[in-house]
């Protein structure tokens, strides 16, 4: 006879589970399978869950097992990366720097990258001065109380001009109190040649001017303002002026935010893409958010503006894994046919600041858009509902009023019905559903042990996890127009952590209905017949009881369905903006 487990057992069960993810990275399937034991009370009936008969958001117990789940990942996760034993790729210089002895440990890369042994005493060290006291005073700040946790630089050795990317935190060791304490600095030095295609794709993406790049090229090599200015026989302030439009145009606010993308690549790339030698990217052809709008307030929204700019306006509200981003076919189609796409990114996504209260999210969400359109456009324009984004978008819409002309749905969901929508979902996306709604707290937890453990093996393996529920749409990534996409949209996704993720997600399961029903404008559904999270029969069976909108549905579309089928997403787009 099998023992029937309480909510309390079910409860423990997770936990134990979660506990355990720091220490064995393979272990989140055993987590994902708890939730989901945890959250639904019948094995054969998903719609079956008793999470509204307790109050788990405000349980203190929870709370602190919770926070002392995630210090022990992000503990863990600094001592896998502060040992060179446990560093996975060999193409990164792994460093550990002890303040006190001033000797430095290397792996096998260091010791090929830095040529000499180790240990070695810093004074030592294949570096220039600048960069040996850089990274002395930096490990002399990680033990020091209230020091910091991670920082990026730039670091020379001696017998080289080029400036190398160093990603430098904590070096925690379990020997002090289960690693609560640093012991110095951990530096992960990247070998990142600024190829002529890197810095090409730079220029196309942020639109510099030949000599912007120039001058983005010397900066990325370490070279200062006023060393470039000499170079190139230009005045402080003129490099100074140039090295801001370069800023502007990236979306980013110091140079250091464009190393952040450059480290990103190099430390989150599969071990087998990287080379002992200079590290070559191959930068995919995509345009993304690239413009930073300040609101009076002091929060930046960033945003993109693609294809025709003096064209018919749609405003994009993006879905999480595909993000606010477009390869450059569909820029180039765009353009051609007098279509001006403005996407920005919401709250904590890409680089948007997050919100000053997460219990504003959504209404944060609509602030942003009003503040952000009378500098873009007074024209009437077309609402793009991606995805989850599909309730911001229509309280979006109500709020622009008679600017919006319609609106085109694509892949959207509906309000989430438990009893007859849930049992048609994977596992994720129902285990998601019911813990943005019940236990966001919990699922945070399990979102940040989701995201460490599987960016260990890499963006790709993570792609495929997310969508492992749907073969239609693992088929897909193996196109590398559509996989620069979503790999783009998870960093987007993912860069400031889960709260973002738990707050969208709370707002896709709430009951948007009767923003649904305010809408006053023409309204088209376009939906892939394979999508993983909503059937489209429930899509026609909510736009037939809600006015009748029109739904067409794409064969073989799945959740990447505008980018797979990009001809429909594009002639659908069209039909709008010409409507």
């Amino acid at each position: 006879m099998q023992e029937t487990l309480t909510q309390s057992d079910r409860l423990l069960n997770l936990l134990d589970k979660a506990y355990d993810a720091p220490f064995r990275p393979d272990s989140f399937h055993d987590l994902m399978k708890a939730a989901h034991d945890f959250y639904f009370t019948e094995p054969d009936d998903f719609s079956a869950h008793a999470l509204g008969q307790a109050d788990y958001e405000n349980n203190s117990t929870i709370s602190s097992h919770l926070s002392r789940i995630e210090r022990l990942l992000n503990e863990r996760e600094l001592e896998n990366r502060s040992h060179p034993s446990n560093i996975s790729s060999p193409a990164l210089s792994s460093l550990l720097v002890d303040p006190e002895t001033g000797l430095v440990e290397g792996n096998a890369r260091a010791k090929e990258f830095f040529k000499h042994s180790f240990p070695i005493h810093i004074k030592h060290l294949n570096l220039d001065a600048s960069s040996r006291n850089q990274l002395l005073k930096m490990a002399k700040g990680a033990v020091a109380h209230g020091g910091f946790n991670s920082d990026i630089c730039l670091v020379k050795r001696k017998d080289d001009t080029a400036a190398h990317l160093a990603k430098c935190g904590k070096w925690v060791n379990s020997e002090f109190t289960n690693g609560a304490h640093a012991r110095g600095l951990a530096v992960s030095i990247v070998h990142f040649e600024w190829t002529a295609e890197a810095l090409q794709f730079c220029q196309s993406m942020f639109d510099l001017s030949v000599s912007e790049t120039e001058v983005l090229a010397a900066l990325l090599n370490g070279h200062s303002q006023p060393e470039i200015a000499e170079a190139r026989y230009r005045s402080v302030e003129t490099i100074k002026s140039q090295s801001k439009a370069i800023l502007r145009k990236s979306g980013c606010r110091k140079i250091s935010d464009l190393l952040v993308l450059a480290t990103t690549y190099g430390l989150l790339v599969e071990p087998g893409k990287i080379h002992s030698g200079s590290l070559r990217v191959e930068f995919p052809q995509f345009a993304r958010p690239d413009r930073i709008f300040t609101r009076p307030d002091g929060r930046k929204i960033s945003y993109g503006v693609y294809g025709d700019p003096a064209g018919r306006p749609v405003l994009f509200v993006h879905g999480l894994v595909q993000g606010p981003f477009f390869p450059t076919d569909m820029i180039e189609r765009f353009k051609r046919d007098g279509i001006r796409i403005i996407a920005p990114s919401r709250p904590s996504f890409g680089q948007t600041s997050a919100p000053e209260n997460w219990n504003e999210f959504d209404s944060v969400v609509v602030d942003d858009v009003m503040l952000l359109m009378p500098g873009i456009t007074s024209e009437p324009l077309t609402v793009v509902a991606h995805q989850g984004g599909v309730s911001h978008a229509c309280r979006i819409a109500h709020a622009l009023g008679k600017q919006t002309r319609n609106m085109v749905m694509v892949s959207a969901g509906v309000p989430i019905d438990e009893k007859k929508h849930l049992p048609h979902m994977g596992v994720q996306t129902r285990v998601a559903a019911l813990g943005v709604k019940y236990t966001p707290r919990i699922l945070e937890t399990m979102i940040n042990i989701g995201i460490v453990n599987w960016l260990r093996k890499g963006l790709k393996p993570y792609a495929e996890h997310l969508f492992s529920n749907s073969p239609t749409d693992l088929a897909y990534l193996e196109d590398p127009r559509i996989y620069a996409i979503c790999e783009a949209g998870i960093l987007h996704m993912i860069d400031q952590g889960a709260k973002a993720i738990i707050h969208d997600g709370k707002a896709a399961m709430a009951d948007w209905e009767k923003d649904y029903l305010r809408l006053k404008c023409p309204i088209k559904w376009l939906h892939g017949s394979e999508d993983p999270i909503i059937r489209p029969d429930f899509i026609e069976e909510f736009a037939a009881a809600h006015g009748g909108a029109p739904v067409e549905v794409i064969e073989g579309g799945g959740n990447t369905m505008h980018l797979s089928h990009s001809d429909i997403f594009h002639r659908v787009i069209a039909e709008a903006v010409a409507g």
